[in-house]
């Protein structure tokens, strides 16, 4: 069994991944490093691989951990210009992040072409794979709740939250007009990238994942979409393969 983990801003998503052994994978998510530590203290397995967006500190601890608990030395995922197809353009390779990286590999090898990606979580991210492979770029903005955030943080506006809520439609409260105006942003931001990349790319394919997936991938009018929670998790597989015969 292989234990996978997605460290990512707000949560830690983890996955058991059976390969082979003809049991079910099973999933999860954490909060913190010691709920992922309490919520799988019985399981064992045989090979560990991660990926952090958080402080190095917390990528340590979980090293540590699965070490002193698996004997494992867990597989860390970090970016490299060539990987599973997908070349990136970023001068300083540091400055991208694992989890958008990790997703971008494995929409490249679902789409088997060009693809357009998005994160909607805490923040909002989207890339641009073309049909070589090549990483086009990408945006990163506030997802819907931090945008309110910032608004309450910067004005006298106070919310309730309303996010599951939110439409496209104009708001007639103020929470109606925060998060649909939130909500109608991002979704104008995917519309014209998808606009843009489709006449260059009329086969591209729109990958979403993230938090607010959901609530976003209903407003997208883009026939070729898909939902995809596990596109950074799937990614691991790509960019830390396992050595020959383990398991």
């Amino acid at each position: 069994m292989i234990l996978e983990l997605d460290i990512g801003n707000s949560r830690i998503k983890w996955r058991q991944l059976h390969a082979g052994d003809g049991a079910d994978d099973v999933a999860g998510q954490a909060v913190d490093n010691d709920s992922l530590i309490d919520e799988l203290s019985t399981i064992q397995p045989a090979d560990v691989r991660l990926c952090s967006v958080r402080d190095a500190s917390v990528t340590r601890t979980i090293r540590q951990w699965s070490r002193s608990s698996f004997a494992v030395d867990p597989s860390v995922a970090e970016v490299v210009r060539n990987c599973g197809g997908v070349t990136v353009q970023y001068a300083d390779l540091s400055r991208l992040g694992v989890d958008r990286w990790l997703a971008m590999l494995s929409a490249y090898q679902r789409a088997g072409g060009p693809c357009v990606i998005v994160d909607a979580g805490t923040a909002v991210t989207l890339d641009i794979v073309a049909a070589d492979g090549l990483h086009q770029g990408g945006y990163i903005v506030p997802g819907v709740k931090l945008m309110a955030a910032s608004l309450e943080q910067n004005t006298g506006i106070r919310l309730l939250d309303a996010t599951d809520s939110a439409s496209m439609l104009p708001g007639n409260s103020t929470e109606a007009a925060v998060f649909n105006g939130n909500l109608t942003a991002l979704v104008s931001l995917v519309q014209r990238v998808l606009s843009s990349v489709e006449g260059q790319e009329p086969q591209a394919k729109l990958y979403i994942s993230g938090g607010d997936a959901e609530l976003l991938a209903p407003q997208i009018n883009f026939a070729r979409t898909e939902l995809v929670s596990t596109l950074v998790l799937d990614g691991l597989a790509i960019a830390c393969p396992l050595e020959e015969g383990e398991s």
